[in-house]
């Protein structure tokens, strides 16, 4: 309980991670760990939290030394890379990892879609309009449920919720909306005749960026991707950038999310320090 800013999205992290692989968290000295074993990757370690950057990393490559390998992170952001090359210099190997780049938009973009570069987007919202009634609605105790309930639905949509991506991403989605408040969630949710057609979840990581962790739509309502992305941002003006996370390789997602023309595109790189 308690957790702002950075902390609360690692906790984010932590919950899809353990619904995929299993992570293992740690405070030492003041410092968060978290680590991922399993999987398809590597072991690897987020890069640590705490008063000390270097500390902490420090205390990872201890603990990692003792078992004869080098220490792996992954996830990091160019803030972080630079600390560490000036500090380990060339004991430092790090590589570029495109599947992870975070998508970064100006929410005033997403919630007003302006000028020629969203028309298309500006259609698909009109058009969703003119074929359904539909209202938005915060996610709260009373709807949490009708939104497990569209989820699994999506996931049904693509053939089985026994494919491990789909149904660890399911375990996630519970997670988050069962401990929106503990993990500082704020969601949303377009509704037409009853039934939820889309919602989005996600958490604040400064006071001017928020980050949306999960977007969902049924294929029965065209156009609902559109709807929620701009009703959820123009519920967060209050923060001046969305971090959209990753496409994980993913084309057509990456192809969406280029769409919606992002003002930055944050690198990430994998670390390992011998």
């Amino acid at each position: 309980d308690g957790l702002t800013g950075g902390e609360a999205v690692v906790a984010v992290v932590a919950v899809f991670g353990a619904c995929a692989v299993d992570y293992h968290c740690c405070v030492v000295d003041a410092h968060l760990a978290l680590h991922g074993v399993g999987g398809d990757e590597q072991s690897s370690f987020l890069p640590p939290i705490g008063p000390s950057l270097i500390d902490g990393v420090e205390l990872l490559r201890e603990y990692t030394a003792q078992r004869g390998t080098p220490l792996r992170l992954h996830s990091v952001g160019e803030d972080v890379l630079e600390p560490l090359l000036a500090h380990y210099g060339d004991r430092l190997s790090a590589t570029e990892s495109r599947n992870d780049f975070d998508y970064i938009y100006r929410t005033a973009d997403l919630a007003q879609l302006p000028g020629k570069v969203y028309h298309s987007k500006k259609n698909h919202v009109s058009s969703f309009s003119r074929k359904f009634e539909w209202q938005y609605e915060d996610i709260n105790d009373e709807n949490t449920e009708d939104v497990i309930k569209m989820a699994k639905q999506w996931c049904a949509e693509r053939g089985t919720c026994r494919d491990r991506g789909l149904s660890t991403e399911q375990c996630a989605i519970r997670e988050l909306l069962h401990n929106r408040d503990r993990l500082s969630v704020k969601g949303g949710l377009i509704r037409v005749d009853g039934a939820v057609a889309a919602f989005a979840l996600g958490s604040p990581i400064t006071d001017r960026v928020f980050d949306v962790h999960v977007e969902k739509a049924l294929s029965a309502y065209p156009g609902a991707y559109a709807v929620i992305n701009r009703e959820f941002a123009s519920r967060l003006t209050a923060y001046e950038y969305l971090n959209r996370e990753d496409d994980m390789g993913i084309e057509g997602l990456r192809k969406a999310k280029l769409s919606y023309h992002p003002s930055v595109l944050l690198k990430k790189f994998i670390c390992e320090i011998r």
